[in-house]
């Protein structure tokens, strides 16, 4: 295939994407976005790059979960190294990251797709279809477009090493296995894809493999790696979670009785793709008839799906497309107890199934000029239900009312309105209904009901917020107890009751001693009881990497005393910002790097520290790191005087 005629499928499939997803740029983060994005400092220090991997998806928010996608929060690392808190920047790469699947799924289905037209146009159809609003628009969503990198990738190697020679087809194998741990480390559906390039063998290349033996043994690598996955999730990165799965509460029985249901409700949704929101919820058959119909309907499409796949010669193409809906959507049917019967997400991968087979019809009984004015209205309908779909998303009281709308019971949806009200409008009463509303739904919602407490504890009813932490305590994991023992003395200190906040911020350490700022709430307790020392050692215990990195303390604890003799303490994030200043002040840079990047992980919009971390960077001949800072403050703060001129000088004597 010429290379021209591919650049030119990669610029119409990126204009097109960047076209219909162009009114997504300025859309908030949303949904989970909040806890993955913007209260998690995790993903706020680079460093963190390699801790990812030995943790789960939201160790960096008070929620727990046993999502292991370390690839995806290195992604959300890079993303907010160059953008921060600015979400134009997530949403660039996500659209980049669509091109990329969809430019990948032509390469993939030229490979066993003779025709160039159904290639491309399938593609092209899968890269604005709106259905994947939910992978693209959503910030979040994205560990479906970097599992289909990495799988696409893996199965296009895989392809291209059938036929050559020995090292190029071992170097095509290498690669291919290499990506597929990749696409694992970014979503666990992943560990499906050893039956995909079982599949391909068996249609493609059964002529060229004699006996079972022969199409089972290239299996074998992708297998190994699939169970050594499995025992790894098994035992090391098997993470503790708030909640089971929202299905387990279903027996097995009764989510494979709606499964006529769910594949019905998805190919409607694929035909016609409207109304599409979040939170979808299923009727289940209550009578013996509606169960009767189910089974029997299931019966009908297994012996279908069954005919279909069994047959070997003239329909390789339809067979394997066929293979492939099934066994993407089959892991996200409801069948295993995941956390909804049906999401728009759950058929990313399955919907190119789709889309080949509603442009293999038009190509064989149209006439060519039909069939293209086919494709171009085709085109035009998916891109702009796209594009209005995308306006769902750049307001989240509308966007969760609209859930609401749809799915009266989805607790989420009220528990993230109500944090919409509390958080960007102060509708503290309002975010009190819906919290209640979350709980009336699922009780043991523990997100909603530590949101209800702080809330509480924001407008001053102190015996309802330790209620709710009490109620808390009693359904939290152990490592997220300390957290919410630290938000108790919190609600003691502001009382008064020092003696009581003391208790329950040691208990609280003494559940997790990693609560840094913990440290920093009992310092400022023992500055107001005048024990200054005591107080100096807590601020310096705040910031363990002084204390980890530096055998002599030399000065500090006389710097950080002499300092609280003359302040107050109130915010950590001043506390941090000062002390930074006072250790640059005296030469101790490293240290003040140290303070400063405390400072900015509590508070990410604060430009004079970003400056000052900068100042810090460049005295200590981190050059890249100083121009990183500063360039951050004056994304902060375009006005920044002193970031202004220094930059120059420091881009100038980087340059040269």
């Amino acid at each position: 295939m010429p290379k021209l005629r591919i650049l030119l499928v990669f610029l119409v499939i990126s204009v097109l994407s960047f076209v219909v997803y162009s009114n997504s740029l300025h859309s908030p983060f949303i949904w989970d976005d909040i806890g993955l994005i913007v209260k998690n400092p995790f993903i706020q220090d680079w460093h963190n790059g390699l801790k990812i991997f030995s943790d789960d998806l939201y160790a960096g928010t008070l929620s727990g979960s046993n999502f292991y996608r370390p690839l995806q929060a290195l992604s959300f690392i890079w993303d907010y190294y160059f953008w921060q808190l600015d979400p134009v920047g997530y949403h660039i790469t996500n659209i980049l990251l669509q091109i990329l699947v969809s430019f990948l799924v032509f390469l993939f289905l030229r490979n066993i797709i003779a025709s160039f037209s159904v290639s491309f146009l399938s593609a092209a159809f899968f890269s604005i279809s709106p259905l994947n609003t939910e992978v693209v628009t959503y910030i979040s969503g994205r560990a479906e477009m970097l599992m289909g990198v990495f799988l696409f990738s893996s199965l296009i190697l895989f392809i291209r090493a059938q036929g050559k020679g020995y090292k190029p087809k071992l170097t095509y194998l290498v690669l291919s296995f290499l990506a597929f741990i990749l696409a694992l480390l970014s979503k666990e559906l992943s560990l499906v894809f050893p039956l995909v390039i079982l599949a391909y063998l068996f249609y493609f290349r059964r002529d060229s493999c004699k006996m079972p033996a022969e199409i089972i043994k290239p299996v074998l690598p992708y297998i190994i790696i699939a169970l050594g996955y499995i025992v790894l999730r098994l035992t090391i990165f098997n993470f503790a979670t708030f909640r089971p799965a929202a299905l387990t509460e279903y027996p097995l029985i009764l989510r494979i009785t709606v499964l006529p249901k769910v594949a019905f409700t998805y190919f409607k949704l694929l035909s016609l793709p409207i109304g599409l929101h979040m939170s979808w919820t299923i009727i289940r058959p209550s009578t013996f008839l509606g169960l009767f119909l189910s089974w029997f309907i299931l019966g009908m499409i297994c012996l279908c799906c069954w005919r279909i796949l069994s047959r070997r010669r003239g329909s390789q193409v339809f067979c394997f497309m066929l293979f492939w809906a099934i066994i993407f959507l089959l892991p996200q049917s409801g069948v295993f107890p995941i956390n909804a019967f049906i999401a728009e997400h759950f058929i990313y991968l399955s919907s190119i199934s789709f889309f080949v087979m509603v442009v293999y019809l038009l190509n064989r009984y149209l006439r060519k000029g039909l069939f293209i004015l086919s494709a171009i209205v085709l085109i035009l309908f998916y891109g702009m239900l796209t594009f209005s779909r995308n306006a769902d998303w750049q307001d989240p009281v509308v966007f969760y009312e609209k859930n609401i709308r749809y799915s009266p019971d989805s607790f989420q949806s009220h528990n993230n309105l109500g944090t919409e009200y509390e958080y960007r409008h102060n509708m503290y009463q309002k975010a009190i209904f819906e919290y209640k509303k979350a709980l009336e739904i699922k009780p043991d919602l523990i997100e909603a009901r530590s949101n209800l407490a702080n809330v509480y504890f924001k407008i001053g009813r102190f015996d309802d917020a330790k209620r709710e932490y009490e109620l808390i305590k009693k359904s939290a994991p152990l490592l997220k107890l300390g957290e919410i023992e630290n938000n108790i003395g919190c609600i003691y200190e502001v009382e008064g009751l020092w003696d009581k906040a003391l208790e329950s911020y040691f208990l609280a350490l003494k559940l997790d001693p990693k609560l840094n700022f913990t440290h920093f709430n009992i310092a400022k307790i023992y500055q107001a009881q005048g024990k200054l020392q005591l107080s100096t050692r807590e601020v310096l215990n705040s910031i363990p990497e002084i204390t980890d990195s530096f055998k002599e303390k030399n000065d500090y604890p006389t710097i950080i005393n002499k300092y609280l003799k003359s302040v107050k303490l109130t915010a950590a994030v001043k506390l941090y910002n000062d002390l930074g200043v006072e250790f640059a002040i005296r030469g101790l840079f490293q240290a003040a790097v140290f303070a400063f990047k405390k400072s900015v992980e509590l508070e990410p919009r604060y430009a004079d520290a970003y400056f000052n971390l900068g100042l810090a960077y460049w005295n200590l001949g981190s050059k890249r790191e100083a121009v990183s800072a500063i360039k951050r403050a004056l994304k902060i703060n375009p006005n920044h005087l002193k970031a202004k001129g220094f930059l120059t000088k420091i881009i100038y004597g980087v340059e040269k």
